[in-house]
């Protein structure tokens, strides 16, 4: 073995991973959350999972982060529960259905359940990347 070749694509890798092993890690672990979150999700009419994305992976270094989640105004209500309250019509109604001034829900907490779920997954497709950058060595 050429040590001055070894020395030199360990030196190839470390600069690789320092620029984007922690975003390449973050954004297969988004990826896993999004598949278990598109499965727990509740589905009614589909548009709230027809809305989650993986929206941004960013960082670099040692340190990175994704944003994962649903870009519809009734996501964070159907998670953590809340009231809604009527303001300018006279009673909610989903086209179908009347409910009054106001309607309370108990959140479903489907993130959470899908963070859950996922754990295993995502941890699993990070130490793909890792073991990828590894075999350059």
């Amino acid at each position: 073995m050429n040590l001055q070749e070894a020395a030199s694509r360990a030196r190839a890798v470390s600069d690789k991973a320092q620029g984007s092993l922690a975003r390449d890690c973050a954004r297969a672990g988004a990826n896993e959350f999004l598949a278990e979150l598109h499965v727990t999700t509740p589905v009614e009419t589909g548009a709230l999972r027809a809305s989650e994305r993986v929206w941004r992976v960013f960082g670099g270094g040692a340190s990175a982060q994704a944003i994962v989640g649903p870009n519809i105004i009734y996501g964070a209500f159907r998670n953590f529960g809340g009231t809604i309250r009527v303001r300018r019509a006279k009673v909610l109604t989903d086209g179908t259905r009347f409910f009054g001034r106001q309607v309370t829900q108990a959140g479903s907490h489907y993130m959470e359940r899908a963070e859950d779920a996922a754990e295993g997954t995502m941890r699993a497709s990070m130490a793909a990347i890792l073991s990828d950058y590894l075999e350059a060595l």
